[in-house]
Order: C-alpha cells, then structure tokens, then sequence
C-alpha cells in the first residue's frame, strides 16, 4: 500500500510539472487570448481568460481524479482478465493497481514531449497547435481538418506512449505472474485492450450524438 502511494504522489508530482510548465512556457496568455478574440467577442475573451486565471486549481484537481480513476480501470481489466485465466486470486487488486500505476509514468512522459517540441522544433504556433499536437502519433501524419471529428480521438490513441503503456503492463505482470512473457501479453491485450476498445467505441459515440 506504501508503494503505491509514493507512486501516486510521483505520478502526480510530475504531471503537475507538465502543467505547470506548459501554462508558463508554452500558452502564454496573449496566446490564449488569439485564440479566444477568433471565436468569441473581445469582452468574452477576457472573461474567459479571467474565469481561468480565478480557477487555475481545478486543472490540478482534475490529474489526481483522472490517474486514479484511470489507473483504477486499468487494474479493473486486467484483474477480470486474470479471473479468466484462473490468475488473479494469486495477485490481488494492489498488486495490480501498482502495475497501472507504473504505466502512468509513460502517459506523463506524454507532457515534457509536447513541451520540447514546441519550445526547440516548432517556433511559431498558436494555442490550437498546442492543443491538437498529438505527439508520436498517426493522426501527427495527416491533415486534421480533413478528418471527421469522431475519428481525432481513436487516430490520436494509436501513438507510441500508448504502445510504450501497454508493453509496460506486460512486463509488470510478468515479473508479478513469473509466468512466460507472451501470456502476460494475451493477458493484457485481451483485457486492457477490450477496455481500451470499449473506451474508444464510448468516446466515439458521444462525439457523434453531440
């Protein structure tokens, strides 16, 4: 229980670091503000921009909802995927809540990329570059006005965090199982991949009916 809970508080330390650093280097608010004066009238934009400098705490607030609850999911489908190979009474829920945990530290590195590219690769660009950069990923390739709302997410899951997360789970319940390494990987792709896939479909789903 320790482990996981220094765990969670890196995890959460460093994904505070990739927020902090991206409001202060990367969306400047006179970026901010281009972006919004395009949409909404001046006096809008300025209300916006206020109302977030007053709430700048709930975007802290949301990282420690979305790792547990993410890292919860994730423990959820692989220790009912364990259930069907007769696994998981050997393992029990911290173990492998200890195991989603550890991808986490993948998902930040996810932030600090963004970072670098923007700050040493792409010198002019505006608050929607920053907020449409998928880095590492397919729809990175393509041209993304061109493309149906309902597909961004889904192309924008097939990157290589998200390849580097999965592999990360299967070395961590291999080291747990003891088991040979590609029946960790079945483990993991059918039952984080079902979730993933559940996931995807549900996104995809609200995006269309919205």
């Amino acid at each position: 229980m320790r482990n996981n809970l220094y765990l969670f508080f890196l995890v959460i330390g460093l994904f505070f670091l990739t927020i902090y650093l991206s409001t202060n280097i990367l969306s400047s608010e006179q970026l901010v503000y281009d972006f919004y004066s395009e949409l909404l009238t001046e006096e809008k934009a300025e209300e916006l921009i206020e109302s977030s400098k007053k709430w700048w705490w709930v975007s802290y607030a949301l990282i420690f909802i979305i790792v547990l609850v993410r890292s919860s999911l994730v423990a959820l489908c692989l220790s009912i995927g364990l259930l069907f190979y007769d696994m998981e009474r050997d393992l029990g829920f911290k173990k492998i809540f200890n195991v989603a945990l550890t991808g986490e530290l993948i998902l930040v590195l996810v932030g600090f990329f963004k970072i670098f590219y923007f700050v040493f690769f792409k010198e002019n660009y505006s608050f929607q570059d920053i907020q449409e950069f998928s880095p590492l990923s397919y729809i990175s390739f393509l041209d993304i006005t061109k493309i149906e709302p309902w597909l961004i997410y889904p192309l924008q899951i097939l990157n290589l965090f998200e390849v580097g997360y999965f592999f990360v789970l299967v070395y961590g319940l291999h080291r747990l199982l003891n088991n040979k390494y590609w029946k960790s990987f079945e483990i993991v792709a059918l039952s984080y991949g079902t979730g993933l896939t559940i996931w995807v479909g549900i996104v995809m789903f609200l995006i269309l009916n919205s």
